[in-house]
């Protein structure tokens, strides 16, 4: 005995339904903070390094630091940023340095 769903449309509206609710439950999305910190050379003729932007989030919040990527340009050749996870479980995306008025220039 072979199920259709031309010939079953009761079948049809019921698995349309899980179908649906399935999907508006799994639509479930996690927005991050995106925190945005402006940060000055230690050596103005030298750039941040990975490790001043470690220890600059570490000494605002506590948690643990997943990743460091530097995203400079030439407009902002010191710009970083940075997943972080708080000891309470709560994402941050962080952004240092990555705003021109931000940067330290020397004249």
């Amino acid at each position: 005995m072979r199920f259709t769903l031309l010939k079953h449309p009761r079948l049809k509206a019921f698995l349309l339904l899980i179908t649906l609710s399935t999907s508006l439950v799994s639509f479930h999305t996690v927005h991050a903070e995106v925190i945005i910190m402006p940060i000055e050379r230690v050596i103005p003729t030298q750039p941040i390094t990975k490790l001043e932007v470690i220890g600059m989030v570490k000494s605002i919040l506590n948690g643990r630091v997943l990743s460091v990527k530097k995203q400079s340009t030439y407009t902002n050749p010191d710009c970083h940023h940075i997943k972080f996870l708080e000891d309470q479980g709560e994402f941050h995306m962080i952004q240092i340095g990555c705003f021109i008025d931000n940067i330290v220039q020397n004249q």
